[in-house]
């Protein structure tokens, strides 16, 4: 299992790894390699790895002060709408 809270990057690997649908996890300590079946489940993954490091991060919070950060209560509405392709998130598959 891979602590998403350690995580620092997710991005594709099919150069790095030499083989279609492949992306990278990576942390501090290790980097992982993962396959999927297809390029759309490749893309899926990674912008799904992306938000939760997201909202992992200390700073997804501290984007947010005005909300309330009641685990036991967690809200499940999407997010979608504050990730956007500015060109320099290393969350996007270019």
């Amino acid at each position: 299992m891979i602590d998403l809270a350690h995580c620092t990057t997710v991005k594709s690997a099919d150069l790095k790894s030499r083989k279609r649908n492949s992306f990278e996890i990576s942390t501090p300590e290790t980097t992982y390699l993962l396959y999927a079946d297809t390029e759309k489940e490749k893309d899926d993954w990674i912008g799904v790895v992306g938000k939760a490091i997201v909202r992992c991060s200390s700073t997804y919070y501290a984007n947010r002060p005005n909300e309330i950060q009641d685990t036991d209560e967690q809200n499940d509405e999407d997010d979608d709408d504050i990730y956007e392709n500015d060109g320099d998130n290393e969350y996007f598959n270019d």
